[in-house]
């Protein structure tokens, strides 16, 4: 399912500018100017620079690091020294929805890593993947239950995404440590991910928003005003995975189901026994059905050959 952390900093405070963070995201940006300055002919060049992806937000594309700064760090009206000002959730994918994403863009034709997608195939690519964004967005939205306060969408937040396609191992991964690859070395295969930094406040600065917070819903009355507060983490996990596969049109198999990969990490032992059994128990029914239908198919071919 695709994983959300909302309380990622990617190791940078967020009690001040974001613009350590912002810079930070300018790194695969950065590492394709390197491939610029060794290619051969302009040609090749272009084609580079064409990989580039800027940030984006729920209504526009292509824009400067320099207007997410400053689009951020002035949204902080009525936070204090110590508040945080901005989160900096990330949205990473399986490989198995990154291979169903591809499979849509190319018509099922096999792909090792971005690179092999041709110009029109990769810009699809990552317009999908920004349109799922912006529906995640509007999900992490809605999750803070403040519709009555006019938080009903993403375009109601004020916040910046940006595609990356590369990881890197770590001296930690298991492949640095038994040397298969070094640390720093790009990791093979399809690694498509978002970063999104999010301010604290809504568009109208009148709402202080936290996904941080171990409430995940409470009503609360002050001074005859009632107000709601909380964010449920693990609802907006179930909200982005049932946006995904409607959107992509995605057929989950029951073991990649959030709710079920919960339970067979941290569910009791009889919790994951019956899960288990019940897991089986539709994969055979799915199993038999695809027969049925194979096995009619089959007829039906031979009887129209005859």
């Amino acid at each position: 399912m695709p994983i959300s952390k909302p309380h990622s900093t990617l190791g940078a405070t967020n009690t001040s500018s974001c613009v350590d963070l912002a810079l930070y995201l300018e790194k695969e940006n950065n590492e394709l100017d390197l491939l610029q300055q060794k290619a051969v002919s302009s040609q090749e060049k272009i084609a580079i620079e064409k990989r580039k992806q800027f940030f984006f937000t729920h209504s526009e594309n292509n824009i400067s690091t320099n207007e997410v700064i400053s689009s951020i760090d002035n949204n902080i009206k009525r936070l204090g020294k110590k508040d945080a000002k901005y989160f900096a959730p990330t949205i990473n994918f399986s490989p198995q929805e990154l291979k169903h994403i591809l499979s849509i863009i190319t018509n099922k034709k096999d792909v090792e890593n971005v690179w092999a997608l041709n110009e029109k195939e990769y810009i699809s690519f990552n317009d999908k993947i920004k349109e799922y964004t912006k529906g995640i967005m509007s999900n992490y939205a809605k999750n803070f239950n403040r519709a009555d306060k006019g938080l009903k969408t993403g375009n109601d937040l004020v916040y910046f995404g940006k595609i990356e396609h590369f990881r890197k191992f770590k001296g930690t991964d298991e492949e640095v440590l038994n040397k298969t690859y070094k640390a720093g070395d790009f990791k093979p295969g399809i690694n498509s991910h978002v970063h999104l930094i999010v301010s604290r406040k809504d568009k109208t600065q009148k709402l202080k928003l936290t996904p941080t917070t171990k409430e995940r819903s409470t009503t609360r009355t002050i001074g005859g005003n009632t107000y709601h507060v909380g964010f449920d983490r693990m609802n907006w996990i179930n909200m982005n995975e049932k946006s995904f596969d409607n959107f992509f049109k995605y057929k989950r198999p029951e073991r990649e189901k959030f709710r079920n990969q919960y339970i067979l990490k941290n569910g009791s032992p009889k919790e994951k026994s019956a899960l288990l059994n019940e897991i089986e128990v539709k994969e055979q029914l799915i199993k038999n059905l695809k027969e049925h239908a194979q096995n009619n198919t089959h007829n039906t071919s031979k009887g129209r050959s005859r």
